[in-house]
């Protein structure tokens, strides 16, 4: 008897109930999950309640949850009129969604270290969440990856079909630095890519035209040299060159100052016309390299 009260008990415990059929929960569709995640985030941008909403899903443990939170503090995006900028909060809630695989929150994370605005720079961090990212991360973020791989950073051992690979996706998605980045590979034959002028240029011209300064400088120095199949223009050069020198690009720098040999005496004449033009330069226009000249550039890239 107990044995058959035992099954009846189970019986009971496991049965429908009567009447109606049982309704069993329905997964949500991940797509309308986004959606409503993205209607929340931008209700809380301004409002308290759809904030907290957003919190309490975040703290449920919901990646994407998570990442739409954090976007609401993150200093680099400043979306909420109620919330004050918090890089400490943002960081912690995309670390949080990233340690489930979430790639949005990867990428940002990458990003967030490899500058080092509101953070301290932090390459290690910064390349371990660059490395996690998939083919679907963000163009930024795939970036770092490249120059991970294609520098060495953080630890990270050097793999330039890696680095390559990364640059073409995030050129794919538009990244302008990963463009002029590509093109190095392709002028030089690296990570995997067959060696090619015309790729290498084609690749140069669209991140110059961006106001990429790797492309402008990379394109500025073929000009100067006759690279690339082009044909010696050291007036072109020199547009090139003061634009990269403008954006502040600190190896146009580098390279106008510590080795002025490698650019010609006629690029050196029209650089010290565009110079002068832009109030920079007041000495003569000799084509030569003078402490003069060399201040200038100075001033203008720094």
């Amino acid at each position: 008897m107990a044995a058959l009260a035992a099954v009846v008990v189970l019986w009971f415990w496991a049965a429908p109930p009567a009447g109606k059929s049982a309704k069993w929960a329905v997964p949500l569709d991940a797509n309308k999950r986004y959606e409503q995640l993205v209607a929340l985030r931008d209700a809380g941008k301004s409002n308290q309640a759809s904030m907290d909403k957003l919190e309490k899903d975040a703290i449920g443990g919901e990646a994407l949850a998570q990442f739409f939170y954090a976007t609401l503090l993150d200093p680099d995006l400043k979306l909420s009129t109620i919330a004050q900028p918090d890089a400490g909060k943002s960081t912690g809630w995309y670390a949080r969604a990233a340690a489930q695989g979430e790639q949005m929150s990867t990428g940002n994370l990458a990003i967030t270290y490899a500058a080092g605005v509101h953070v301290r720079q932090d390459y290690t961090r910064a390349c371990g969440y660059a490395r996690n990212l998939g083919p679907n991360g963000f163009h930024n973020g795939l970036r770092v990856k490249g120059d991970c791989y294609a520098r060495g950073l953080g630890g990270t051992t050097v793999d330039l079909v890696q680095a390559a690979n990364a640059y073409e996706l995030a050129a794919n998605k538009g990244n302008n630095r990963s463009t002029a980045a590509l093109g190095y590979f392709y002028e030089n034959g690296l990570g995997g890519r067959a060696r090619s002028s015309e790729t290498a240029l084609k690749y140069y011209r669209a991140a110059a035209d961006k106001d990429d300064s790797l492309g402008l400088h990379n394109l500025g120095a073929a000009y100067n040299s006759g690279l690339l199949g082009l044909q010696r223009d050291p007036n072109e050069a020199s547009r090139l060159i003061v634009r990269a020198l403008e954006t502040k690009y600190d190896v146009t720098v580098n390279s106008l100052t510590n080795h002025p040999e490698v650019w010609t005496y006629e690029f050196w004449q029209y650089l010290q016309r565009r110079l002068a033009e832009k109030g920079y330069y007041s000495g003569q226009i000799d084509g030569r390299p003078n402490p003069a000249t060399l201040d200038a550039v100075r001033r203008i890239g720094r």
